[in-house]
């Protein structure tokens, strides 16, 4: 059971790793049987595979059981990235908030390999990598409230951002440099223990989704 519950993760990351590369495109249909074939196994992984990837806004199920990658209007990404600024910003506020200076060091410690980690995919040039770690940068900022129920609330926002953001720019029109800085400035303001310029820092790096989705 442990290697059947594996194996849908695995599936259900090297889905999204597809997305990223820009192997689907929005609103296009995606076959079963094509993921089977793609990644040369049954159809049982991959339905679980997908299941968890529709619960994460990640794809779509319609009714009569086909699957889509998902089209979101403006207003709905913008309902997205106001979703990830609110639940990152908690994280941010519970992590300045906090009086144990173990705990935060350590907390800060997780967001800082996080970031350094982003730095060495850039620098290998490795660029779905980097999205993903990217991803798990985020990740970090609201992980360490402890608080399961947000992060589960997280995982579905952080879904429809990975559509929203990967599949309406190619990479070649992405700005990784960029991102690599706003990481750099959030590190330093948190270690610094300067608040508002992280969080206005936060909100700034999340909401540039909304004006290029324009």
């Amino acid at each position: 059971m442990r290697v059947k519950s594996n194996l849908d993760e695995i599936l259900y990351h090297k889905i999204i790793e597809a997305l990223i590369r820009g192997e689907y495109s929005i609103g296009q249909k995606i076959l079963l049987n094509d993921l089977c074939e793609k990644f040369e196994v049954s159809r049982t992984p991959i339905i679980q595979a997908v299941k968890m990837l529709n619960k994460d806004g990640v794809l779509t199920i319609m009714t009569n059981g086909r699957v889509y990658v998902p089209e979101y209007e403006y207003d709905t990404v913008k309902q997205i990235c106001e979703a990830r600024i609110l639940l990152e910003s908690y994280g941010l506020k519970q992590l300045f908030a906090e009086q144990n200076e173990d705990i935060f060091q350590k907390r800060l410690e997780l967001i800082q390999n996080a970031a350094k980690q982003c730095e060495q995919y850039l620098m290998e040039n490795k660029t779905v990598e980097l999205a993903m770690a990217d991803l798990h940068f985020h990740k970090m900022i609201l992980n360490g409230t402890g608080n399961e129920i947000l992060q589960e609330l997280y995982t579905g926002v952080q879904g429809r951002f990975i559509v929203v953001s990967y599949l309406t720019r190619p990479f070649k029109e992405r700005d990784f440099k960029g991102t690599i800085k706003d990481h750099r400035l959030l590190v330093e303001y948190i270690a610094g223990r300067r608040k508002t310029e992280a969080l206005d820092k936060l909100k700034e790096h999340i909401s540039g989704v909304i004006v290029k989705f324009k």
